[in-house]
C-alpha cells in the first residue's frame, strides 16, 4: 500500500471528472491509431456524464478514484458486471473496463493500488475472475497486466465508430 495514495469509491460529485478525464485519456491513448472524428464521436457516448451517472445510480458499474496526499485525483478504475466473453472460462467474472492514470502520476503506484482495490472489492462481491480487454498494439499495458497476474485467453474485434481494432482478452483468477 502506498501511504501517499488513497482509493475511494467515486460518487456523483465526480461524474464530470470521470467524463472529461476518461475522454482525454482514451483520445490520448488511441489518437495515433484511429481517426480523430471517430474517437471524438465514440468518447462523446462512452464517456458521457449521463451514462456515468446512470451507471452509478443503478450500480451497473463501480468507479474507484485514487487521490494523492494533497487530495488531487490522479487516476480512476471502472469495474463493470458485463457480458463475459466465451474465452473467459468462469461465469463468476467481472470486467475491469477502464484503468486510467494521469500522466504526471504514472510510475507512482496509482494503477497498482486501483487494481488491488478493484480486485479486493470484486472478490468480496463473489467474483472469481477479473477480465479485461487491451488493444493488440498496446504492449506496455499488456506487460503491466501480465506482471499483475493476468493471462491471455482470447481475441476480439472492438468497434470505435466505423473503425474496428483487434483487442486481446486477458483474465485473472482472484
Amino acid at each position: 500500500m502506498k501511504p501517499h495514495l488513497h482509493v475511494e469509491q467515486a460518487n456523483l460529485s465526480h461524474v464530470s471528472f470521470l467524463s472529461e478525464f476518461g475522454k482525454e485519456s482514451f483520445i490520448d491513448a488511441y489518437k495515433l491509431t484511429l481517426p480523430m472524428e471517430e474517437l471524438r464521436a465514440y468518447v462523446d457516448g462512452a464517456f458521457s456524464e449521463k451514462l456515468i451517472k446512470r451507471e452509478m445510480e443503478s450500480s451497473e458499474a463501480l468507479y474507484l478514484i485514487c487521490k494523492n496526499s494533497k487530495g488531487v485525483i490522479c487516476g480512476y478504475a471502472k469495474i463493470l458486471n458485463s457480458e463475459v466473453p466465451d474465452c473467459v472460462t468462469d461465469n463468476k467474472a467481472i470486467e475491469l473496463q477502464r484503468l486510467y492514470v494521469k500522466n504526471e502520476s504514472r510510475g507512482k503506484g496509482v494503477g497498482g493500488i486501483l487494481f488491488e482495490n478493484g480486485e479486493a472489492i470484486s472478490k468480496q462481491k463473489g467474483f472469481n475472475v477479473v477480465w479485461l480487454r487491451v488493444w493488440d498494439g498496446n504492449t506496455a499495458a499488456q506487460n503491466i497486466y501480465v506482471k499483475w497476474g493476468y493471462t491471455f485467453c482470447g481475441k476480439e474485434w472492438y468497434e470505435v465508430g466505423k473503425e474496428k481494432r483487434k483487442v486481446l482478452v486477458m483474465m485473472k483468477h482472484i
